[in-house]
């Protein structure tokens, strides 16, 4: 079983309204979006290269791990229950992990199937919602329910 650990950050405001808070979610100590970056690298590499040929005047970004920590994900949907929203390209039993680095979630996203039972918290079938890159690497997470209610509380509360 892996370990998950989710942190909260905010943004030293200009003005009060505009704090924004944010989840960062660390895997076995490591940051997803590292390991995510990790997995895309060969797709997107390909990407990058066929890209680079086909418009050799246009430099392609490299795509991987281009996504920010979510600002707004609730326990319930960290947990399987009502997503709080589904991004375009998702389907009705995918759940937003990561949203695009532009600031707009829903743009370019990583989403997953969460599974609870009454042991373990279970994530499957990672992917982008607008590129067809594999997640094998990744694998199947699965989380002792009690540690990953754990770290929901300590950034959730009760």
């Amino acid at each position: 079983m892996r370990e998950i650990e989710f942190r909260r950050f905010s943004t030293e405001p200009r003005r009060p309204d505009e704090r924004e808070t944010w989840l960062q979610l660390l895997i076995d100590g490591v940051s997803f979006l590292d390991l995510v970056r990790e997995a895309e690298l060969p797709d997107a590499l390909a990407e990058q290269k066929e890209r680079n040929e086909e418009f050799p005047t246009e430099p392609a970004p490299l795509l991987a791990g281009d996504y920010a920590n979510s600002t707004r994900l609730s326990a319930g949907h960290l947990l399987g229950e009502a997503p709080d929203r589904v991004p375009h390209g998702a389907e009705d039993d995918e759940y937003l992990l990561l949203g695009c680095a532009c600031g707009i979630e829903e743009c370019w996203a990583l989403v997953a199937k969460i599974a609870a039972d009454e042991d373990t918290v279970t994530w499957s079938g990672l992917r982008n919602t607008y590129r067809d890159w594999n997640y094998d690497a990744m694998g199947v997470l699965t989380f002792s329910r009690r540690q990953y209610e754990r770290s929901l509380s300590a950034v959730f509360g009760s």
